[in-house]
């Protein structure tokens, strides 16, 4: 995908988009597919629906989901299930269609939730070329027979989020595209410092994954099923983290060392947070509403020396059909709606990243926050996204170890050596204890 939709900006936004209306089947009627052999019942069903650990605020499932269902396919209601996943399939309360991220796929693995979609797509007539291929391909890379588990439904990508009050205040310039981490380090020295009794923190590094995605980095070798901790790529990872906890000021008076979101969005001492865009962009924007979010602007995410020009890894939000569910070619249907042109374009004008290959819908992002105007929005789409790493059963697990590191190193002031030594050790024996089960 040439430079990831050619570093689109802000200023191109189209003013107004033309919305074709669409006709409702009745309940009882067949909707015939492309291949007149394919027909869905319109009788009255209801799918049960799950969002895991992604962001749907009830606003937006109203919004995105119910009422463009209602007007479309009147016969399908979408009922939201709430608590853990694993406590609802125990309980029998199994969904027919979960919202997801293909970071958090292997966990509704283990549950043996999700279907594969590959025959279900091709009797529906189900055009997947739209699609940013990136987001495709990193859903069939979660099954190792290539199953397709999953549709995109957004894309998600790093930035460098900052303050820049802040930087005013401490007469700091601002940060740009393409810095280095050695870069932000070199700012957040001159803006941790304490002012009128007000301690400012330069920058908080957040988690030590975070770094190391550009690399599409495993957490586990697949082959020897051991954990990949203690390896040069976090040994250089936490030499930075090192560094960020030394700066005098780090280190509150109750040992506090992470400082983000809150410090970016509500307290507003914290500079500089590199994070995922949709989840901020949607923390900032209802500070916004409140009248309490920070003077913000954003800049590409920073890399090491041998990753520049180089983006997260591919992370997008996914819609699952379930093995168990009774009603595969309904949630086929939902999912074909939410994923046409008009409403990606909806979605899209409310700042949310679509996963279309579509140039003219991606220059709407954001249309409709007037305070989006002016920002760096092309920062996130300047660079193209890493390839996801091969996946593995005990990722999470993996990963919990990793961040734990940090309070190791900040509060615990254990040397990297011993950190990263007694995290391979902890992530081996969680990785033995669930491959055992």
């Amino acid at each position: 995908m040439a430079n990831f939709m050619k570093r689109l900006t802000l200023l191109s936004i189209i003013a107004a988009v033309s919305m074709t209306g669409c006709s409702s089947a009745k309940s009882g009627d067949a909707v015939k597919s492309k291949d007149s052999a394919y027909t869905v019942s319109t009788d009255p069903v209801t799918l049960k629906f799950y969002v895991n650990v992604t962001r749907l605020s009830e606003l937006e499932f109203q919004t995105y989901f119910v009422e463009p269902i209602k007007q479309k396919y009147p016969y399908i209601t979408l009922q939201k299930l709430e608590g853990e996943i694993d406590k609802l399939v125990a309980a029998g309360e199994i969904p027919d269609l979960i919202m997801s991220d293909n970071d958090w796929h292997m966990p509704l693995k283990q549950l043996d939730l999700p279907a594969d979609l590959t025959e279900l797509v091709k009797k529906s007539g189900f055009d997947l070329s739209k699609f940013v291929p990136e987001t495709v391909q990193a859903i069939r890379n979660l099954d190792p027979n290539g199953q397709l588990q999953g549709i995109p439904l957004f894309l998600n990508t790093g930035a460098l989020f900052y303050n820049k009050d802040i930087f005013n205040k401490f007469g700091v310039p601002y940060p740009k595209d393409g810095m280095l981490w050695s870069e932000v380090l070199d700012l957040s020295k001159k803006l941790t410092r304490n002012e009128n009794g007000v301690q400012y923190i330069g920058w908080d590094p957040r988690f030590p994954d975070h770094l190391i995605s550009p690399y599409t980095q495993e957490f586990v070798d697949p082959k020897t099923n051991k954990a990949l901790i203690d390896i040069p790529r976090y040994r250089k990872i936490l030499e930075l983290f090192k560094q960020v906890y030394e700066q005098p000021g780090y280190i509150g008076p109750k040992n506090e060392y992470a400082y983000g979101p809150g410090g970016f969005v509500t307290t507003h001492i914290l500079a500089m947070q590199a994070d995922w865009v949709s989840k901020l962009v949607s923390d900032l924007l209802q500070a916004e509403a409140k009248q309490a979010a920070p003077n913000w602007d954003l800049a590409t995410v920073p890399n090491f020396e041998d990753t520049v020009g180089k983006g997260r890894h591919v992370l997008a939000d996914m819609l699952i059909i379930t093995k168990p569910s009774k009603y595969k070619e309904q949630a086929m249907q939902v999912i074909q709606l939410l994923t046409s042109r008009e409403q990606q374009i909806k979605m899209t004008r409310d700042a949310r990243l679509t996963v279309l290959k579509d140039d003219e819908v991606v220059k709407q992002f954001g249309a409709n926050t007037p305070s989006l105007k002016g920002k760096n929005i092309e920062a996130i789409y300047k660079y193209t996204p890493s390839k996801t790493p091969q996946p593995h059963i005990a990722d999470k697990e993996v990963q919990t170890v990793i961040r734990d590191m940090r309070k190791e190193m900040a509060v615990n002031k254990k040397d990297i050596n011993t950190v990263l030594r007694e995290g391979q050790e902890k992530a081996d024996k969680k990785i033995a204890e669930l491959m055992a089960k």
